[in-house]
């Protein structure tokens, strides 16, 4: 099995070739194959709607591109789920964002779930100091479990990697978005599930031109 998983940023020096094994050694089985994919345009990290709406066509693309190179589900990393819907009607093989992924579990172990995110930190700062990071991160998630927090939710993919370590200093479950949706992506594809065609229509033929693709009919 392929899965591609899209980072809809152009930023690719944040996720280096060789930390993708660990990444997703404990969502996926050995016989997955997981290639990260990222976009020839569009922003340097997603942070608002702006930047969303900037990455939007251009996931599509990408996606629409792995499914015509033989992958057989596809993940978007980004907890904002950035044309998530859009490309669930675009193509045919099961589509899951991180963070819907992340969504519909966390209530299945808990009753109250908080999104927790290091504050003063943005998306392109997260890796230049790993442990600020951490304990940024660390703090958010005290200060949300005072406030009755059962399980915490990272809040961007860019945290992918600190959740283990979190989950034993409080001592409650949290959850790393692309990795549940990868294990979600090799599951459907596994027992041959998809998105429904009634809830994602395809859309109609007709002419769309993007700048720097083919025209479309």
């Amino acid at each position: 099995m392929k899965i591609c998983v899209i980072v809809p940023i152009i930023s690719r020096e944040l996720i280096k070739e060789e930390e993708i094994s660990k990444r997703v050694e404990n969502y996926v089985g050995p016989d997955t194959k997981v290639d990260f994919v990222f976009l020839d345009y569009g922003p340097a990290s997603i942070e608002s709607r702006y930047d969303e709406a900037f990455a939007a066509p251009f996931i599509v693309k990408k996606a629409e591109w792995a499914e015509k190179n033989g992958y057989d589900a596809i993940v978007i990393s980004c907890m904002m789920d950035p044309a998530v819907r859009a490309v669930k009607e675009a193509v045919d093989i099961p589509v899951v964002g991180a963070g819907e992924a992340a969504r519909q579990i966390a209530p299945l172990l808990g009753d109250k779930v908080a999104v927790i995110y290091p504050r003063g930190i943005t998306v392109l700062e997260l890796r230049s100091d790993p442990e600020k990071t951490y304990q940024e991160l660390l703090k958010n998630a005290k200060k949300a479990l005072e406030d009755g927090a059962q399980v915490l939710i990272l809040g961007c993919t860019g945290l992918t990697g600190m959740a283990k370590r979190l989950q034993k200093e409080v001592n409650v479950p949290v959850l790393e978005g692309e990795g549940l949706a990868l294990a979600l992506a090799e599951l459907f594809s596994r027992v041959g599930l998809t998105q429904s065609r009634l809830a994602y229509r395809k859309p109609p033929r007709k002419k769309r031109v993007l700048p720097g693709f083919a025209e479309t009919e």
